[in-house]
């Protein structure tokens, strides 16, 4: 497992990587920038929710090798079950929100290589099965395509701009 270890360092630490590239990269659209942060805020509570209600365990014996003293310490419920994967919503609502938004090829396949990675790494290292990254990666994916759509439909174009006064009314009483 040490001859991978870039690669799967990138795969867990996917989602933070891609999560404040999404906030570079969105800095100048401030609405979608807003809807994102809120999307991914609303996709870590409902995953916490989700694994609360299935409850379905992880795999055996999971290969925590980034964080050993987890396999010392309690856990909590988002530790303690695998469906869906938490890495795999959170990547896969970035990808396909920044393709929505940007709708940059080159940029999308980059992200969505990222996911792949994160995938790979979480079956890899026994944190979640296949079935739980791919019902994760698919959450994640809609949450995505509704945060983008009620931004597009809802804000995007609607927000006015206020116009500055520079205090005109003031002024004019005095000076005018």
């Amino acid at each position: 497992m040490k001859r991978f270890y870039i690669i799967d360092f990138l795969g867990y630490f996917g989602p933070q990587l891609l999560f404040f590239l999404t906030l570079y990269l969105l800095y100048s659209t401030k609405t979608y920038l807003i809807v994102y942060i809120i999307a991914i805020i609303f996709n870590s509570l409902l995953n916490f929710i989700i694994k609360g209600i299935i409850k379905q365990p992880r795999p055996k014996e999971d290969l925590d090798v980034f964080n050993p003293e987890k396999k010392h310490s309690p856990r909590i419920a988002s530790d303690i079950y695998g469906m869906p994967s938490g890495h795999s919503q959170h990547v896969f609502l970035s990808t396909t929100y920044i393709y929505l938004v940007l709708r940059n090829i080159n940029l999308t396949l980059f992200y969505f290589l990222f996911s792949l990675l994160t995938l790979v790494q979480r079956v890899r290292y026994r944190n979640h099965t296949i079935k739980q990254v791919i019902v994760g990666g698919s959450i994640g994916a809609f949450i995505a395509y509704i945060a983008y759509t009620y931004a597009t439909n809802s804000l995007v174009g609607k927000l006015a701009t206020k116009l500055d006064d520079n205090a005109r009314e003031i002024t004019d009483g005095f000076f005018g």
